[in-house]
């Protein structure tokens, strides 16, 4: 049995060919060399010199053959040891060809070992030969088949392969732990999504082939062995367990999965047979009931979505919800095997934050609450139906998106999880998306690794869920939900396309038209609203054009004649005839733009203020530039909300704030505007926080910038104190833990806080540092003693305290606490307050050993995320900047270019650059690395920041000091 070495690096494909192609391969071999198994059965010839051959027709095209249906695979692990760092495995392909080809193309790629594969057609031996040979950047293997052609046949594949445990934490791979008790375990696990699955056995890797999976694992007897589909078979072999697996529903490549536990591996087992739901975690939070939350959420989902979708096809047998204690996603919808972050899972009540219990975490964000109902979600969008190419992934995604916001207004509706889609999803997108570096939501031409895992990002997302987000509030949500349940009727198990979902939808437009308009087109709207009155009424013209967020971006390649088809509702208030500002009219607007520009005209009515984008049910920005009194357009919003607090809806105030903050930030109306707002906002008794959360994400936009300014520093802090200490609420207020606070009261006092401590309250930071003192030294030992610290304040006490105090033992017994601590949001919490030391030494020291792997040192997961946390301040951003210069190649090394947090970390490093040397320093390290892989996108967003940064400085740092000393003044 002959093998060879598969690359590290690029990809790898098999290729099998007739022999009419035999010729050609010879003409780009340079060089054979002969690798010879252990076991010295046959050779197999291999090609040197890849890089200077040609492609052959259209073997370019990184794509697989369409016509071909793969039926089954039959795959075998053994892992024959604990101690093993490989396992070998064994594949049975079943597929047919539907046509005459000359070659067919698989996927395998880092394997150790790759043997000789033994191909039949329809149950007939056919021998074969295996060479390399490289179409386009993928290294790859042909192989020649004697003398005739593939007819249309049923064919099988076997082969058997070698693959590493600890190749990275992605494919099939190790993870250590610390069980708790001292003692360092390993499991297994395996995670695919996007095109990981070829580095865990050779396969059809594109989400096209859906095949029935057969699995087998041969593993150690004190282990415990979980895949996609209940265990139907257990024995002993030779001193190892065989764990045998029932035939999995039709699925794609991305979706198998499966996993080698510790026999004392913690298990929580739901009641309910149909479906049998297990929380695996580790021992101890499993023992502790923590991961009780996760199991109820997981259930309260199925049977959401199961009732939502009025099918229960899409639900296994069995699901198994698995903590990983180092994974490279916050989750992954392994159909009946979903696989997690542990800080996803496992929630203590006592020191878990209200936001950790419901919100996704991370800046795309992923924790306990949605992340489980988005997971369970894809079981229907992504698993039961399927994308054909990753050009369409936003659907899964972006469903997923939003779909994971409902279950909580059945089961947990104090949550009020919708109103907060729009401060996580929506403000943020549109940030994002307001550059000309951004992408539409479907993009065209994607065929590499690096291509698809990029698109991995808030585009896809959360600009894909806000679109489906406009098309439900436009349609309503019977029609939309009706719309999903024919949609996975019709494609049940198979592959679907989403333009059957968007034309039962409208009545009287195109639903396809109107989805594409949104989805294939970067960017989005600004639409200008003139309203003017005359002796006949009142006229109002709207007019529309592409938003960009800053003059100084080049947007010359974008098409400036582009349109959007833009739901319009508005209403309109005050009387023009009486200068009554307050009087709130009964009129409304509401019809769709798709044209440039329109006006609509309202007979006898003489309004003086108009306001769009009801309920922010739009993904575009509205300016108002009707001037009618000595009040601006803008002005007429803070009178309304400080003479009728009620009159707009939680939904229109934060439309209010995100519009106002964008066109201050670009310049078309001055800083004057928001503030009035937000000063108007915060007087109120109304205190939901989403209002404030809105108003804290962008002031932390501005704080990035404004902390290194010292002349506009000072009054940007007062102000944003003076808002949160309004009506006498004092620290102590804040701080006091009353258990009839309800959940928006928790959520709002943890953002008052963390904000107080961001700008530098004394009061606040004193009170973090004394209640750090409080904590007993034991609780960091691992003693289960009480803190005494409201869980929503325990992370701003531990980064309020290391952040203001160069302490070394505090800071050495938080580096430790987050290397042993057992509850996960815990060691979140200690990563971040050591990120936050403005000691450089100790920032090094985490960067370097960040490097190095084994459970004492930072994992993995945790990596890209801790540079993020160093450069929120800005002798973070100096470490982290100089370490991501200097260790470039070593980083490329280590994680490769398709990581994605590889490619995107360089926004959260840099995006509060605001000079030309940086911008300079960032422009050699691309030349000098010009292939960014995953980050090619990222790169362009980071320059485009940068670039946005000094230009802000330039022309805008001065609307906001003049601002903020007017309102000082009143």
């Amino acid at each position: 049995m002959s093998w060879i070495i598969v690359d590290v690096v690029f990809y790898c494909i098999s290729l099998i060919t007739v022999g009419a192609l035999a010729g050609r391969i010879s003409q780009s071999t340079q060089e054979v060399n002969t690798f010879v198994t252990p076991l010295n059965i046959s050779t197999i010839q291999t090609t040197q010199n890849l890089n200077q051959s040609t492609c052959i027709e259209d073997e370019c095209n990184p794509r697989l053959l369409s016509d071909l249906e793969v039926h089954s695979y039959e795959l075998e692990y053994i892992y024959n040891n604990i101690n093993d760092t490989t396992v070998q495995g064994r594949v049975t392909i079943d597929f047919t060809l539907k046509q005459p080809i000359n070659q067919l193309i698989y996927h395998a790629k880092r394997m150790l070992q790759l043997d000789e594969p033994v191909l039949y057609e329809d149950g007939v031996h056919r021998l074969v030969t295996m060479g390399k040979y490289p179409p386009h950047n993928y290294i790859s293997f042909r192989l020649l088949l004697e003398n005739s052609s593939f007819t249309p046949n049923r064919y099988s594949l076997k082969q058997k392969f070698i693959v590493s445990l600890i190749d990275g934490n992605v494919a099939f791979y190790q993870t250590l732990f610390n069980d708790g008790n001292g003692t360092i375990r390993k499991l297994l696990a395996s995670k695919f999504q996007p095109t990981d699955a070829r580095k865990a056995f050779p396969c059809f890797d594109e989400p096209q082939f859906k095949a029935v999976f057969k699995i087998a694992i041969l593993h150690p007897e004190d282990t415990i062995a979980i895949a996609n589909f209940p265990k139907i078979e257990e024995t002993i072999e030779n001193g190892l367990r065989r764990t045998i697996f029932a035939d999995t529903f039709r699925m794609s490549t991305y979706l198998a999965a499966w996993a080698v536990l510790p026999n004392t591996y913690g298990q929580l087992v739901s009641n309910e047979d149909e479906p049998k739901v297990t929380v695996w975690a580790r021992r101890e939070p499993t023992d502790n009931g923590h991961t009780a939350l996760a199991l109820e959420i997981a259930l309260n989902s199925v049977s959401f979505f199961t009732d939502y979708f009025n099918t229960s096809e899409a639900v296994t047998p069995k699901i198994d919800l698995l903590a990983v204690p180092d994974f490279a996603s916050g989750a992954m919808e392994n159909w009946g095997l979903v696989s997690f972050r542990e800080d996803r899972v496992i929630f203590n009540e006592k020191i878990a934050s209200i936001v950790q219990k419901q919100q996704l975490g991370e800046t795309m964000g992923e924790e306990i609450g949605e992340t489980m109902a988005h997971e369970i979600a894809h079981f229907w969008f992504g698993n039961y139906v399927t994308c054909k190419w990753w050009d369409n992934l936003w659907l899964n995604e972006a469903m997923a998106t939003w779909l994971s916001y409902k279950p909580f207004s059945v089961y947990y509706p104090n949550w009020n999880m919708e109103l907060q889609a729009l401060t996580e999803e929506v403000i943020p997108v549109m940030w994002d998306d307001a550059k000309p570096s951004s992408h539409p939501v479907v993009v065209r031409n994607v065929t590499s690794a690096a291509d698809i895992t990029s698109l991995f990002n808030s585009i896809t997302y959360s600009k894909g869920a806000s679109i489906l987000r406009m098309l439900e509030k436009i349609v309503g949500s019977n029609t939309f939900r009706d719309g999903l349940r024919d949609y996975l009727k019709t494609n049940a198990f198979d592959i679907g396309d989403p333009t059957i979902f968007y034309n039962k939808l409208f009545k009287n437009i195109s639903g396809e038209k109107f989805m594409k308009n949104w989805l294939e087109e970067l960017n989005y709207p600004i639409l200008n609203v003139d309203l003017n009155v005359n002796n006949n009424g009142t006229y109002i013209t709207f007019n529309q054009s592409r938003f960009i967020i800053s003059n100084v971006l080049d947007s010359s390649n974008l098409n400036s004649n582009y349109r959007w088809m833009i739901n319009i509702q508005c209403v309109l208030g005050g009387n023009y005839s009486d200068s009554d500002i307050t009087n709130l009219g009964e009129d409304t607007i509401d019809f769709i733009l798709e044209t440039e520009q329109e006006t609509q005209f309202l007979p006898g009515k003489f309004y003086t203020w108009i306001k769009c984008n009801r309920d922010f049910q739009g993904f575009f920005v509205t300016n108002y530039l009707s001037n009618l009194s000595t009040y601006s357009s803008w002005q007429h919003f803070s009178f309304v909300l400080d003479a009728e607090p009620t009159f707009f809806s939680d939904e229109d105030k934060v439309n209010l704030l995100q519009d106002s903050f964008l066109l201050a930030y670009k310049g078309l109306i001055d800083y004057i505007e928001p503030l009035r707002i937000v000063s108007s906002l915060m007087n109120t008794t109304s205190k939901q926080s989403v209002i404030w959360c809105t108003f804290q994400w962008h002031w932390d936009i501005l704080t990035e910038l404004v902390e290194h300014l010292p002349n506009t520093w000072t009054k940007f802090k007062d102000f944003a104190i003076k808002q949160i200490l309004s009506s006498g609420t004092t620290v102590d207020d804040i701080l006091e833990i009353n258990s009839t606070d309800d959940h928006n009261t928790k959520l709002l006092k943890g953002l008052q806080f963390s904000s107080l401590c961001r700008m530098g309250y004394k009061d606040a930071i004193e009170r973090a540092s004394a209640l750090f003192k409080s904590i007993p030294v034991e609780y960091f030992n691992g003693s289960n003693v009480d803190v005494n610290i409201g869980p929503d304040f325990l992370s701003v006490v531990y980064v309020c305290h290391l952040k203001n105090n160069d302490n070394e033992t505090d800071w050495n017994m938080m580096y430790n606490y987050y290397k042993t601590a057992v509850a996960p949001q815990e060691q979140t919490r200690a990563l971040v307050a050591i990120s936050s030391t403005k000691n450089k030494e100790r920032l090094n020291r985490l960067l370097n050993e960040g490097l190095e792997s084994g459970p004492k040192k930072i994992k993995r997961q945790d990596f890209f995320a801790m540079m993020a946390y160093m450069s929120r301040h800005p002798i973070g951003r100096e470490v982290a900047w100089t370490f991501y210069k200097n260790n470039f190649q070593k980083l490329i090394n280590i994680f490769t270019l398709e990581n994605r947090r590889l490619g995107t970390v360089i926004n959260s490093i840099t995006r509060s650059f605001q000079n030309e040397s940086y911008l300079e320093e960032m422009n050699q390290l691309f030349s000098l690395y010009p292939n960014a892989g995953a980050g090619t996108s990222a790169r362009k967003q980071a320059i485009d920041q940068v670039n946005m940064n000094i230009e802000w400085v330039r022309s805008r740092e001065q609307s906001l000091l003049d601002a903020l000393e007017t309102l000082s003044r009143q």
